[in-house]
């Protein structure tokens, strides 16, 4: 019988670029000894150590964009500087740990009564799952392999299958850095293997970027195993543009924040909250600049938005739009499937959206942008908050403090005021309520699958 495949397909042009072959139950046993083996050995070794191969990633990183990036155009669509871009802030997060490696796992000391020294410290406690999403194949990646490696924990990857690509050129990099078979594993297997290897008493936790329901699964499995998790799901981000707003400076940063890697981004901009005063204006250069976007092949420099990453995606999305418009949306312009092999999507406006459209109270995962009218600002804020996600939201205005005490109102893990919602490695990224719990990146994203011990000695 022959083994099960990863397929990857260009999602431009539906040719398919290769097939790998899925782990069976013994092979997968024998990676996850590997781990024990890896885990055993790596954990104790010296910073400088730890530090020299993350430096040596992020070099590996940078000197390989255009490879990784290429990859990253072919197997899920993103226009290729998109992916350079994508390179540059994974590169950016291992860049943190290893420049902060000392200060992060340095033990702290308390002064506590009756002891000779109490200290906090540090310690690795095995491997970590990280079950990881297509739309960004090398940053969510890194995102949570590089603090747990520079903790001390060893890393196992399973990745999303539509990139398995992408994953055996990560692996590569990360084994070229020194971090080898059993400190960095990839596990090209399917969703129903999950379970058991959370199972397994070397994994420590798991992290999960996808969907809440991906998310819900994941953490009940983690919780009968007794074991920490991670989730970053999904987000319907807010964009509130308020009534002093620069037009053309509002609608530059929608476009961006909602159409970049073809709106296939949980923190994308979503909802297109605007001031009554500006939303003639506004919604009338938004339609003008969407319709003139340029749509095409990933790896031509001048394309704005590729394909979607998969046509079941596609035809998901545009089931969501028709029912947007029958609940009342208003289509503005674009919401049609392109008549051309691949997945592609026509970027999209909606307006007279409002609390019980689907555009406003689902996340629309593909070039669908949704305008909403506010009366004032505090109007603004209900609308906003009005939402079972909590990822990250955005305030755009002239009077900088305003906008930040409209912001700093949003019921989100992350506030941007005139910048949509973006990944800085010395900021967390993370959300509240249904975007799930847990922080990436800085020093918040560095101990969630440690061992934060005491060490108490007393007074003689």
């Amino acid at each position: 019988m022959s083994r099960k495949t990863l397929t990857a397909v260009n999602p431009a042009n539906d040719q398919v670029l290769g097939e790998h072959e899925m782990l069976d139950d013994a092979q997968l046993a024998e990676k996850l000894d590997q781990a024990r083996s890896g885990y055993a050995e790596f954990r104790h070794l010296p910073l400088a150590d730890r530090r020299q191969r993350l430096t040596a990633l992020a070099d590996l990183i940078d000197q390989h964009q255009r490879e990784m990036a290429e990859i990253i155009a072919h197997e899920m669509g993103k226009p290729f500087h998109q992916g350079i871009a994508e390179t540059q802030i994974s590169s950016a997060i291992v860049r943190f740990y290893a420049d902060n490696l000392e200060s992060l796992l340095k033990p702290q000391s308390r002064q506590v009564e009756g002891a000779q020294k109490a200290e906090i410290v540090h310690d690795p406690m095995g491997a970590v799952l990280g079950v990881m999403p297509w739309n960004y194949p090398l940053y969510q990646v890194v995102r949570f392999a590089a603090p747990n490696l520079a903790g001390g924990n060893v890393c196992l990857l399973k990745h999303a299958s539509n990139v398995p690509g992408c994953a055996k050129y990560i692996t590569k990099l990360f084994h070229d850095a020194g971090f080898k078979e059993g400190t960095f594993t990839w596990l090209p297997i399917g969703s129903d293997k999950v379970e058991g290897i959370v199972h397994d008493p070397l994994v420590c936790g798991v992290t999960l970027t996808g969907s809440e329901d991906a998310g819900r699964a994941v953490a009940k499995i983690a919780g009968d195993a007794i074991k920490p998790s991670v989730l970053e799901l999904g987000g319907i981000d807010p964009l509130i543009v308020l009534d002093d707003a620069d037009v053309d400076k509002a609608v530059e940063l929608a476009v961006n924040g909602r159409f970049d890697n073809t709106g296939q981004s949980c923190a994308a901009s979503k909802r297109l909250i605007v001031e009554r005063p500006m939303l003639e204006r506004f919604t009338e250069r938004l339609i003008d600049r969407v319709q003139t976007m340029r749509i095409g092949d990933p790896m031509d420099g001048d394309t704005e938005v590729g394909p979607m990453s998969r046509k079941d995606l596609r035809d998901d999305l545009h089931a969501q739009v028709q029912r947007a418009i029958k609940h009342g949306a208003q289509l503005e312009t674009g919401g049609e499937v392109l008549d051309r092999p691949g997945a592609w999507y026509a970027p999209t406006v909606l307006t007279n959206v409002a609390p019980g459209n689907p555009a406003f109270d689902e996340e629309l995962f593909g070039p669908v942008a949704s305008v909403i009218v506010a009366d004032d600002a505090e109007h603004a804020i209900e609308l906003a908050n009005n939402c079972r996600y909590g990822l990250g939201g955005t305030v755009v205005g002239q009077d900088v403090k305003r906008a930040e005490q409209v912001a700093r109102r949003l019921e989100v893990g992350m506030s941007f005021v005139n910048r949509p919602t973006t990944p800085f490695a010395e900021l967390p990224f993370g959300g509240v309520k249904e975007s799930g719990y847990g922080r990436e990146q800085s020093e918040y994203g560095f101990g969630a699958f440690l061992n934060v011990r005491t060490v108490y000695i007393a007074e003689s």
